[in-house]
């Protein structure tokens, strides 16, 4: 997976199938758990996964969402990620699964120009808690 110079990725892998790694970014009841960096904020998710379908969180008073660019179940995901207290240009996300012989792989790329970091920060807290759910 190529990703932008300004950017940056995410590599785990998991004992846990693939569908049950893609079913944490697909369910939202299981995203809600682990999806916020903040674990003391609540979080509700809404999610019309298809291509063309809107997402939305809510993280206490912080509201993020976009659309589904490319959904491919179980394996792939990319969609876009807009702040609704900012102005910035939606970034791009990519997830991609894959089977590997010692579990599942899970790579994600945000592509982001100009950002300050803040989307790294926040992704790395919330795999924390990602990391804990498929243990």
């Amino acid at each position: 997976m190529t990703v932008p110079d300004l950017g940056f990725t995410l590599d785990r892998t998991y004992s846990a199938s693939p569908e049950r790694v893609y079913a944490h970014f697909t369910d939202p009841g299981l995203m809600a758990r682990w999806f916020c960096p903040n674990p003391d904020l609540p979080t509700t998710c809404e999610l019309d996964v298809r291509p063309g379908g809107a997402w939305r969180v809510e993280m206490g008073d912080w509201v993020v969402g976009g659309t589904y660019v490319e959904v491919e179940p179980v394996s792939r995901l990319v969609f876009t990620f807009d702040w609704e207290h900012d102005d910035d240009r939606p970034t791009t996300v990519t997830v991609v699964i894959t089977e590997e012989s010692d579990g599942t792989r899970l790579v994600l790329a945000h592509e982001e120009t100009g950002a300050d970091g803040g989307h790294q920060v926040g992704w790395t807290a919330s795999f924390v808690r990602l990391d804990r759910e498929l243990a």
